[in-house]
């Protein structure tokens, strides 16, 4: 089976508390009808601190969309190529062996994309082949593992590089002022993440056992960027709350045909969309508390950081199973879209 090897994670070193958004809302929003609720509300996404590629300062005056694509694009070559380079060094694998790289990002845009600057960079076979994701938002990394998947299951020989690069930072939007822009702006956060997917079943790891993608129809308005030159628009329908429980039994009896019961489900791997969606995978799913305990681990240290959440989720979970435990990995984002993938650890 197809392995997930040890994952590579970056945050950088500026810090932004829950205190620093309260602080930027009593300053720039002082007239908002919010004020009574929102302390309340961005405690309770129970997020300690997220990190930035960017001093808080700098955020608060972000210029156009020009000036933020050169700050994307300075960024994404660097830390890019370290996660990449690292998540390469952890696989056992040797640049030679990789024949497909994909890239994740919602936050940036680069043409040529970021999969081109990392064949440069880490000097990755002429033939290998280019998968660069741009609009699947939080789903992003589950959304490259299983293109992964698919394409490790061709041949033993093939090997995929993954890498997500996100940097929420630079889509803030200092004068959108409705409750929801309130909370997003105190949930998301930066980072990179690489982790490779070997197609020889060979090595410690997560292998993969199978895969699904899950469309719900007529819900393109339940997760939406509005771009405009001060920042992206960040919008969040009141129905993706409900999201979960719309694709319950799907997901469900995908377990099941595997697994047989939700109760055989040692690890459950769910990208961090924030408090209420954790509680409605748990909910939906049957789990026991402790079954996500890395997820929320993840969310209360670093928030959401879109795409890359579901590889650090991942990573924190190496080290910490059992060899032959099996589970499941999941996450949601735009479209309304949700990948699914059940897998066994190898020890």
């Amino acid at each position: 089976m197809p392995t997930l090897t040890k994952p590579s994670i970056y945050y950088p070193e500026y810090i932004v508390t829950n205190n620093d958004i309260l602080n930027f809302i009593k300053k720039y929003h002082s007239n908002t009808s919010h004020m009574n609720q929102l302390e309340e509300m961005i405690y309770n996404t129970t997020i300690e601190k997220r990190h930035l590629f960017f001093p808080f300062d700098l955020v608060m005056n972000l210029g156009l969309f020009e000036e933020r694509q050169a700050l994307y694009e300075e960024v994404a070559r660097k830390y890019s190529l370290l996660v990449a380079q690292k998540a390469l060094d952890n696989s056992g694998l040797t640049k030679k062996d990789i024949t497909m790289i994909i890239t994740t990002s919602c936050t940036g845009f680069m043409m040529p994309s970021l999969t081109a600057h990392l064949i440069n960079g880490l000097d990755l076979p002429e033939n290998t082949i280019q998968l660069p994701i741009a609009q699947m938002g939080c789903v992003g990394g589950a959304y490259a593992i299983n293109r992964a998947f698919e394409h490790c299951q061709l041949s033993p020989t093939n090997n995929v590089l993954i890498v997500a690069l996100e940097t929420s930072s630079l889509c803030f939007h200092r004068e959108a002022g409705k409750l929801q822009d309130f909370i997003s702006d105190s949930i998301f956060g930066d980072g990179a993440a690489g982790v490779v997917m070997r197609g020889d079943d060979v090595g410690e790891g997560l292998s993969v056992v199978k895969s699904k993608s899950i469309f719900l129809k007529n819900t393109e308005s339940f997760i939406q960027y509005n771009i405009t030159n001060n920042g992206f628009l960040f919008s969040l329908d009141k129905q993706v709350m409900y999201s979960v429980e719309m694709i319950r039994n799907q997901v469900n009896e995908f377990i099941q045909s595997e697994l047989k019961h939700t109760d055989n489900i040692d690890f459950c791997i769910s990208h961090t969309g924030g408090r209420r969606i954790l509680d409605e995978v748990q909910r939906c799913l049957n789990l026991k508390p402790h079954i996500l305990e890395k997820s929320r681990e993840s969310l209360k240290i670093v928030g959401n950081t879109s795409s890359v959440s579901v590889i650090d989720v991942l990573s924190r979970h190496f080290g910490n199973v059992n060899h032959k435990d099996q589970g499941v990995l999941i996450a949601f984002g735009p479209g309304f879209t949700s990948e699914v993938m059940l897998g066994e650890w190898r020890v």
